[in-house]
């Protein structure tokens, strides 16, 4: 693929976002409230293929570059965080399906490219192996987007030795118990998987290095490390530190902060923290963008990735996260009790981007992940990343 298809791959697929934006937009603090997506939000993203970004062509899939996944996820995040969350919700799973069986792939998908299998990797279910599969318990926690789902998909200890199930969401109880400051809209519930039975060709053991790919999964897409994830959420948190530094520009030509004579745009402190706040976005940004695109063409060259492209990736994608949060505690400093307001659009920013910056996957304590592949240390990160 050349960076003129890309190019156009990426056009089309935001031109299908413009088309439901407004949509999107309009339900987003009904969403906020309902701790849920609303059900014309979820039907708008289907409509501009959300759920078909990582899945592969042969299955109905738009099988797109990491590159043209992240800049949807930042058009859809301008509209609401948690409609773009959907997007790693509908295509984490996908991703991850490139060495399970062919039979299971066509099970979840060949019939509806656009079945959503929740999927979540904080609480390792506990497995059995009895007459006719495997026997599932446990309670698998943070599984955004279950309201919508037909399928959970959740690591699975068997014998210690870590697998990974797909379970029928109507064999489980979905815990209405998501309550959190930000991102309530992704609907991210407990789910209890009370001794549920699974046939075998649902528990996929763990992939290796040498495990072939199904023959769906044969693109360059695929080639990609599994972290390529990121593409599809990372971006969540750059259009949250974007949308501050634009609301905070236009806040300052009208506030003048309390007990000063004079507006914010004559505060040197505040120009300051502008400044610094957009160098910090850009070359955030830039460094996320610029490892998608090496990763891609690297995959596109065939070429193996190295633990050290790995954690090059790892490292971006942690920096953006982190630094957008930084981005916006800087405009929270400029911005003063206005981010304190409720309702107030920076107020939102702040609550979602705090709750975004604790990812398991991408919070603070990954740079140390970073420093433990490159120094050869003991690795402590999440091993369906690496």
């Amino acid at each position: 693929m050349t960076s003129q298809q890309v190019l156009c791959e990426q056009q089309q697929a935001l031109e299908r976002i413009a088309a439901v934006k407004e949509r999107v937009a309009a339900h987003s603090s009904w969403s906020e409230q309902a701790c849920r997506l609303h059900e014309d939000s979820f039907a708008a993203i289907v409509e501009a293929r959300i759920p078909r970004l990582f899945l592969p062509e042969g299955l109905g899939g738009d099988e797109v570059s990491p590159m043209t996944c992240a800049a949807v996820c930042e058009a859809v995040a301008d509209a609401d965080t948690a409609a773009a969350w959907h997007i790693m919700v509908f295509n984490a799973a996908k991703l991850m399906a490139a060495k399970w069986p062919a039979d299971l792939v066509e099970t979840l998908w060949a019939d509806n490219p656009d079945r959503l299998i929740a999927a979540s990797g904080h609480t390792p279910l506990r497995g059995v192996r009895v007459s006719g599969g495997v026997e599932i318990s446990g309670t698998q926690r943070f599984v955004s987007g279950c309201n919508f789902a037909e399928w959970i998909m959740s690591p699975v200890m068997i014998d210690n030795e870590m697998h990974n199930a797909v379970i029928a969401i109507d064999q489980c109880q979905v815990r209405d118990n998501w309550n959190t400051l930000g991102m309530r809209g992704s609907g991210s519930n407990d789910v209890l998987i009370d001794h549920v039975t699974v046939p075998s060709l649902q528990v996929v053991p763990p992939a290796q290095p040498e495990t072939p790919v199904n023959s769906y999964y044969e693109g360059a897409l695929y080639r990609c490390p599994s972290r390529i994830v990121f593409a599809t959420y990372v971006p969540v948190a750059l259009s949250l530190a974007k949308q501050a530094i634009d609301e905070v520009a236009s806040l300052v030509k009208t506030k003048t902060p309390g007990g000063g004579a004079s507006k914010l745009t004559e505060k040197h402190m505040a120009q300051g923290h502008f400044g610094r706040a957009l160098a910090l976005y850009r070359s955030a940004r830039l460094m996320f963008y610029n490892a998608l695109e090496i990763t891609w063409q690297r995959a596109l060259d065939e070429l193996q990735a190295t633990p050290e492209h790995r954690a090059d990736l790892y490292l971006a994608g942690t920096h953006a996260v982190q630094t957008s949060a930084e981005v916006v505690r800087l405009m929270g400093s400029v911005a003063g009790t206005t981010m304190t307001e409720g309702g107030h659009p920076l107020d939102r920013i702040n609550r979602d981007t705090e709750t975004l910056r604790h990812h398991g996957f991408v919070n603070e304590s990954r740079y140390a992940s970073v420093a433990q592949v490159l120094w050869g240390a003991e690795l402590d990160y999440p091993a369906m990343l690496r």
